[in-house]
């Protein structure tokens, strides 16, 4: 019978081990049937899950947006350049303003609509006219240019004068601010006078926008490459590069300084445009008795007060 039991549980399917506990059980005269006799299952390793079914968390972040640059107050950080210059030359009267032409943003501003003597920042308004016949812009001749070049980048005075008498004197300041729309500018009681013409720091401006803007390039650049590259010192020897160049070593700049001693007073006068970007228009009334070297840093000072300002606005 045990053989017998052995065949039938083998052809069930149950292993040799399985078979001989059947066949012990039933010599000890219990009755078992294939179906009731189960081997316990081994293991079956699982099966790593595909890599395809359940992607990696991603590590990449989303952009981020630089965070914009606060400009400090246009009137703090005017307070900040007359505290330095008013520190070196104590009793100076200063007008400011400075225009971000990117923006529009105006990035400083004091006494803007106030009216300074402008000395040689005049040239401006002189050479502009020269420049303007029966409402047509001309292209300044060789000669013509060669004259400008002079009187703006080296701030020759005698060609001034001669353009100045030649055009008509005190009509030149009229016909530029009707122009340009210059507000606060004012021709001098003494016609002979160029030197004594008033502007205020924002006509001013005003009047370096309308180059850049509005002059067409052929007649407004010979003029910028000019006061881009004035000269250290101007033709009459004095050190012209006190303000703007000075105070913002680095920078590219087209520059018209003013410089004129009265009895009442020392004028010194920094404007320009920086970077392509900037006009800076610093105008100053010192005390009389100032010198000009102590003017001159005081000035500086003052522009370089402002020089952070600048950075953090081309950084915006």
């Amino acid at each position: 019978m045990a053989e017998r039991l052995r065949w039938v549980l083998a052809g069930a399917g149950l292993t040799a081990a399985a078979v001989t506990a059947v066949v012990a059980l039933t010599a000890g005269s219990t009755t078992v049937t294939p179906a009731a006799v189960t081997e316990t299952p081994s293991p079956t390793p699982s099966t790593p899950a595909s890599s395809s079914s359940s992607p990696p968390p991603s590590t990449s972040e989303s952009p981020t947006t630089a965070p914009e640059v606060a400009l400090p107050d246009p009137a703090a950080v005017a307070e900040e350049v007359t505290d330095a210059v008013t520190a070196a030359s104590k009793g100076t009267h200063v007008g400011l303003v400075v225009l971000d032409r990117k923006t529009g943003d105006t990035l400083a501003s004091t006494g803007a609509d106030t009216p300074y003597y402008t000395a040689s920042v005049v040239k401006l308004l002189i050479a502009l006219d020269s420049l303007y016949d029966a409402g047509a812009w001309q292209v300044p001749a060789d000669g013509d240019e060669t004259d400008l070049t002079d009187m703006l980048a080296g701030s020759d005075d005698a060609i001034a004068s001669r353009l100045w008498e030649e055009d008509g004197g005190t009509t030149i300041v009229g016909r530029m601010a009707d122009l340009m729309g210059l507000d606060h500018t004012v021709a001098p009681a003494d016609p002979g006078q160029w030197g004594m013409t008033k502007m205020s720091p924002d006509d001013v401006v005003t009047t370096y926008q309308y180059l850049e803007d509005t002059v067409p390039d052929d007649t407004a650049q010979p003029l910028l490459t000019a006061m881009a590259d004035a000269r250290q010192p101007a033709d009459d020897g004095y050190p012209q590069y006190f303000g703007i160049p000075d105070g913002l070593p680095g920078s590219t700049w087209e520059i018209k300084q003013g410089w004129m001693i009265l009895r009442s007073a020392l004028v010194l006068n920094t404007t320009g445009i920086v970077d392509s970007r900037y006009v800076v228009v610093l105008l100053t009334q010192q005390p009389a008795a100032t010198s000009s070297a102590k003017g001159r840093a005081a000035v500086t000072a003052g522009i370089k007060a402002l020089a952070p300002t600048l950075t953090a606005a081309a950084a915006d």
